[in-house]
């Protein structure tokens, strides 16, 4: 009985009365599941083309195993009568039925490479794990290899939480001393930061991971701290920068044997700098906000735009010193998974309430950002790939924080004060202030995308799982 014969033609699923019937006449039922996997396959999309050069390259590969003597042709294979190994031949179809599956698969595999793509998105909602008063600074934390602890900056000291937010020691700087900019080294056994005073005087210190780990050990080395002022000279990693000479931004390498920094002159001119194990720093480029690629051998750092107010994003190769433009976006961080996540500003304009007649009464108008990702490997090469087929930048993108929605205290203000006054003519409340996003960091294995949002006057962490999803690609 052929496949055929028991297969609806409106569907390809295979009916359970006519399997049953087919058994009943004494059909074998290795013969049936070669035919339910001919029809899965037929019933599986398959780019013809890819399969016709699959089947060309095996063949090929074939005939160059059989000159180089590691495939026996069949001829010489053929076991005589009664010799051993006469049986397997019965499980001749069970190997080409498997051997047909095992194609099906891969040609599968590969419809699904050249007709969708892996993208990252949000998991879930962002959950806030904890909040902090707004201060002048930006806050930036810095999470550990294993994703357990962050280290936060507040008032000049160091704060370290769990990862569920929870305070588990601070590390408070002696009078007229002041810490930023912290980054925990690649194996989690040290973390360096910045050290200033009131003259102006930066550098950077390198400090083991383990004196933060408890209020103890912290107090410890704060008095110590308190007594003498070179308590960390001998971890000292850099001299004192010529006032007014700020340091920030640092990150290490994902070997850990180099660590980036930014270094800012008087005249707001932003410089990257490595620093190497033996305590030689050498200029890499101009530039702020340096992210190291999984490969060790790349960056992408921001850069003010040439054409329009704002920043753009640069792919510099640290081997050739060149630096390729990616588009739109500011202060990138690349996770070992290959993903880039970047801020994005852009002007949002809500409508508050209607007239009458349906026309906008009262709007506020603000700069906002949101968080959005683009994957750029272990190099930077996909993201060059695209840019030469002519694919935008922001569109080979995917949003992953929108802006916040929230109506802010100042603006329900306006309105009771517009309220107030009887003034009812159409108004546009313009709000100087940015709804932004800062700080953004990856966990481990890009698992999730810690953020820091301000809200009035006070600022929240927040935490947002992340899980990969193919989708098909849009033409």
């Amino acid at each position: 009985m052929s496949k055929d014969d028991f297969r609806e033609t409106e569907t390809k699923v295979l009916p359970i009365e006519n399997w049953l019937k087919a058994r009943q006449e004494g059909e074998d039922g290795l013969s049936q599941l070669v035919g339910h996997m001919r029809q899965v396959r037929e019933a599986v999309p398959v780019n013809r083309r890819l399969q016709s050069e699959l089947r060309k390259k095996l063949l090929l590969r074939q005939q160059e195993l059989q000159l180089a003597g590691r495939i026996v042709p069949e001829s010489a294979a053929a076991c005589p009568a009664g010799e051993p190994g006469k049986g397997w031949r019965r499980f001749t179809p069970v190997l080409g039925g498997v051997a047909v599956f095992l194609a099906v698969l891969a040609l599968v595999g590969l419809w699904r490479q050249t007709g969708g793509q892996v993208i990252l998105e949000a998991a879930d909602s962002p959950q806030e794990i904890t909040r902090f008063w707004t201060e002048s600074q930006p806050l930036q934390p810095a999470v550990s290899p294993d994703g357990s602890k962050i280290l936060v900056v507040r008032g000049g000291g160091m704060v370290l939480l769990s990862e569920t937010g929870v305070q588990l020691a601070s590390l408070e700087p002696p009078e007229g001393v002041y810490f930023h900019s912290p980054s925990w080294s690649p194996d989690g056994q040290r973390v360096s930061f910045v050290q200033g005073n009131r003259e102006g005087t930066e550098e950077i210190r390198d400090l083991a991971a383990d004196q933060l780990m408890s209020e103890a050990k912290a107090s410890r080395l704060n008095s110590t701290m308190d007594h003498a002022s070179d308590a960390l000279q001998d971890n000292r990693i850099m001299k004192e920068g010529t006032p007014p000479t700020h340091i920030n931004n640092m990150v290490f390498s994902p070997d850990g044997k180099k660590l980036a920094y930014v270094s800012t002159d008087a005249g707001g001119v932003a410089r990257i700098f490595i620093r190497l194990q033996d305590g030689t720093s050498r200029l890499v480029t101009e530039g702020d906000y340096p992210a190291w690629g999984p490969d060790g051998q790349h960056l992408v750092v921001q850069r003010p735009s040439s054409d329009r107010e704002g920043y753009d994003l640069y792919l510099v190769n640290l081997q050739t010193g060149g630096a390729d433009l990616l588009g739109q976006g500011e202060t990138p961080t690349w996770s070992n998974n290959g993903y880039l996540a970047f801020t994005v500003e852009k002007t949002q304009e809500r409508v508050l309430t209607f007239m009458p007649n349906g026309e906008p009464q009262y709007s506020v108008r603000q700069q906002a950002s949101e968080i959005r990702i683009s994957y750029l490997g272990k190099d930077g090469s996909p993201a060059l790939q695209r840019l030469s087929r002519g694919e935008g930048w922001l569109a080979g993108s995917s949003l992953l924080v929108e802006p916040e929605n929230r109506v802010s205290g100042m603006v329900i203000n306006w309105l009771r004060q517009q309220e107030t006054t009887g003034d009812h003519e159409p108004k546009t409340l313009m709000l100087n202030e940015v709804n932004k996003c800062e700080g953004h960091v990856f966990g481990p294995e890009g698992k999730w995308l810690l953020y820091a949002r301000r809200d009035g006057d006070t600022v929240a962490l927040v935490k947002l799982r992340l899980e990969e999803r193919w989708e098909k690609r849009r033409d």
